[in-house]
């Protein structure tokens, strides 16, 4: 009976709907059944909250003129442990158990939000994009522009797993286009990394448009900010390589107990060889002066040479400065200057070994006319003894 008296009072509502175009209209099952063109539905509920259904289909919970498809709004806030101020909740068969998986679903798949329960992971949440392409956060920026590749997860072949930070095919493990970096304090930062004027200490890889990038380290402490380290139980090998053009021009590479600086100087890859002119000469050409730096407190007395004065006469151990000797000062590579050291050396040595053979020749010669004075010497002795003894011969006979 209670039923019949339902049926009855939803027919009579449906009835009186369709009475009247601006009413809303309700179709229950079959009846009636069609809804009255330009129709909607409209429950209201406590503090004149609405549900809608628009006659454009769209559907607004709490939210009277559904701009999309579902438009949801909050009536209040709602705290849980894991978000502040959710607007919509979803459970799985059973309620809220937190060890219940669940998902939803997006376009049949091609976009998936769930929570899992795994023997080997435990629990873990899981976003999901189309298998065959990938999965992306994208963000609108303070000009309304649509950053597509913010963040990308690719899901393509030997790719799979990789992250692209504002590119859309990652071609490593983490591939990040633009600057990064990481600083060791909170708040704006001023300055730059890579030249010792920051504000606070930090690492930074920046980038150009043109595509050029360097790498900046700041640390105000006393130990290095740059640490190259190998485990132990390594006995040799590189610290640091240096190559151009995929050519190798330089490395560092170390024992147990030292390093090595070393500098491409391969005899196949160098032409016109020849003996070369920078010797003794220039060497004596080079003036060493001693020093200290205008921005020192301490006036540390430094020795050395100066760069435009080494130029003049050996250019190849210095690199030429800018205008702004701050921050393109001339440079000396005082390891440039052992080839001609070498060379001075070597100049020395012949002259010593000219100077010895010149002494033994003199001394072979002093040798001779030593004997010859000797055998002078003697001879006149002789001629002395002979004299003397004839002089003694005529005293006898007197």
């Amino acid at each position: 009976m209670k039923t019949n008296q339902l049926l009855s009072t939803i027919s009579l509502a449906a009835f009186t709907a369709l009475s009247t175009a601006s009413m809303a209209q309700v179709k229950i099952g079959s009846n009636p059944t069609t809804i009255t063109p330009g129709a909607n539905l409209d429950v209201e509920g406590q503090n004149s909250s609405h549900t809608v259904v628009m006659q454009s289909g769209n559907v607004g919970i709490n939210h009277p003129n559904p701009p999309t498809t579902l438009h949801v709004q909050a009536v209040s806030n709602l705290d849980l442990p894991s978000a502040a101020n959710v607007v919509a909740r979803f459970d799985p068969v059973g309620g809220s158990n937190i060890d219940s998986a669940a998902s939803i679903a997006i376009n049949a798949g091609r976009a998936v939000v769930g929570f899992a329960i795994d023997a080997e992971q435990s629990k873990y949440a899981f976003l999901r994009g189309n298998s065959t392409t990938d999965l992306r956060l994208q963000v609108i920026d303070a000009n309304q522009v649509l950053q597509e590749d913010a963040f990308v997860i690719s899901t393509l072949g030997s790719s799979t797993g990789f992250i692209g930070i504002n590119n859309e095919a990652p071609q490593s493990r983490l591939d990040v286009r633009g600057d990064i970096k990481a600083v060791a304090n909170p708040g704006a930062q001023t300055g730059n990394i890579w030249n010792g004027t920051s504000n606070v200490s930090g690492f930074e890889v920046r980038t150009t448009a043109a595509g050029d990038a360097w790498v900046g380290i700041q640390r105000a402490g006393s130990v290095s900010p740059l640490h190259v380290s190998k485990p132990a139980g390594t006995t040799s090998g590189e610290m640091i390589n240096f190559a151009v053009g995929g050519n190798g021009v330089g490395a560092i590479t170390h024992t147990t107990t030292n390093v090595q600086y070393n500098t491409t100087s391969d005899q196949r890859l160098k032409e016109n060889i020849r003996a070369t002119k920078f010797g003794l000469e220039a060497l004596k050409a080079v003036k060493v002066y001693d020093y200290n730096y205008k921005k020192d407190p301490a006036k540390t007395l430094s020795t050395g040479v100066l760069a435009q004065e080494l130029h003049a006469v050996y250019p190849q151990a210095v690199t030429v400065g800018g205008a702004d000797a701050k921050t393109a000062p001339w440079q000396v590579d005082y390891s440039k200057l052992v080839p001609m050291l070498i060379q001075s050396l070597q100049e020395l040595d012949k002259e010593v070994e000219s100077l010895k053979n010149e002494k033994a020749q003199l001394s072979a010669e002093l040798k001779r006319k030593e004997a010859a004075y000797a055998g002078f010497n003697n001879r006149l002795s002789q001629l002395e003894r002979a004299l003397n003894g004839g002089e003694d011969a005529k005293s006898v006979s007197r």
